[in-house]
């Protein structure tokens, strides 16, 4: 297990500060978070790189907080890869390695092998992280620590590359760190999400959850969560429609009927939010538009105007004026054009109560 215990460091005026999240053992933890929020830092006070200054940190159960970078068990690829240039790319991928048939094992599982016979100068940038993977991978370590390892690499060199490495992981029993700018590699890579921002871990935990539930409005908008609406909440009596009459209050494990009012819009869904000002966050692929009322469940339905189409590719982001208040939907451009959405069109905007999140 890798888990950091109100950890905190300083690198020149910079602050990491009480940082807490844990890693399982044999799983892999993705970091995020916008430039400069410390994730580098961070990598590199687990690797004893950066010295801590308060906390802890625990490596497989022991405490290795001021153990020596080297007693650790620990490889960090840095972003920018930082080979050894007085060598070759196989001297390289070798380095630290138990035997040379572990070293030609995992660059050709990389696809490093093609790039042994050059040296480390000739590399292109991508090249170069394909041979700081395979070093650090060859070395057999305990907790593997990655920055942006794939940055470099053009898209389809990074899927494969990406695929590779998570199997590697897995077959290996690694424990995983990965700091990434991507939301899509952070769902497809991690069993654990942690999100940092200014030297802080504001949230951790499955991706999913971290992804569906953020926990302020303030991650919600990093996350890319396009809908985000300041209200009031308030709880709806324990009675029918809303509640099952006779139902014992421990089965609903303290969940209630909830009204959140957003200016005009009076939002319904099912949580345990105390009442008072809140915000609810609805994902846009959560929101179906339809040209009249549609039949269904969902519990939410606006009628509004478009107001503004955002095509990209199979993609396509429709902005719905309803009452004032601005809903952004994300439907396939295949429906869109089905449905002829053009600026100005009446639509009906709809969501089910459970794809509201309160924070």
């Amino acid at each position: 297990m890798l888990e950091c215990r109100s950890l905190s460091a300083r690198h020149g005026s910079f602050e990491l500060a009480d940082v807490s999240f844990a890693v399982p053992s044999g799983q892999y933890g993705v970091v995020i978070g916008p430039a400069g929020s410390g994730k580098t830092t961070l990598l590199e006070t687990i690797a004893g790189v950066v010295p801590a200054t308060a906390g802890a940190l625990w490596l497989h159960g022991a405490d290795a907080t001021w153990l020596a970078p080297e007693a650790r068990g620990v490889s960090l690829v840095y972003q920018h890869a930082y080979l050894f240039p007085h060598l070759s790319v196989a001297e390289n991928i070798a380095y630290g390695a138990p035997t040379a048939e572990v070293a030609e094992l995992v660059a050709k599982r990389l696809g490093a092998d093609a790039l042994t016979g050059r040296p480390v100068r000739a590399l292109s940038g991508g090249e170069r992280q394909l041979v700081a993977l395979a070093r650090a991978f060859a070395r057999r370590p305990s907790v593997l620590l990655l920055d942006e390892p794939f940055s470099a690499l053009d898209p389809r060199r990074r899927t494969l590359v990406r695929r590779e490495v998570r199997a590697l992981h897995r077959e290996w029993g690694l424990t995983t760190l990965q700091v990434t700018h991507d939301f899509t590699e952070a769902g497809l890579l991690g069993d654990v999400a942690v999100l940092l921002d200014s030297g802080r871990a504001l949230q951790s935990g499955a991706p999913e959850e971290v992804f569906r539930r953020p926990a302020s409005p303030y991650i919600a908008e990093f996350l890319g969560a396009e809908n985000v609406l300041a209200g009031v909440v308030r709880h709806l009596e324990d009675k029918s429609p809303d509640w099952l009459e006779g139902a014992p209050a421990p089965i609903a494990h303290g969940n209630h009927a909830i009204e959140f009012t957003a200016g005009p819009l009076t939002v319904y869904t099912i949580g345990d939010f105390p009442p008072g000002d809140g915000y609810a966050v609805i994902r846009a692929e959560e929101i179906v538009l339809s040209l009249e009322a549609p039949a269904g469940s969902a519990r939410n339905r606006f009628r509004g105007v478009v107001s503004e189409l955002a095509t990209l590719g199979a993609l396509t982001r429709v902005t719905v004026d309803a009452q004032g208040v601005q809903l952004v939907a994300s439907l396939t451009t295949r429906s869109a054009k089905e449905l002829a959405i053009a600026p100005g069109m009446h639509v009906t905007a709809s969501f089910k109560a459970m794809a509201v999140h309160l924070c």
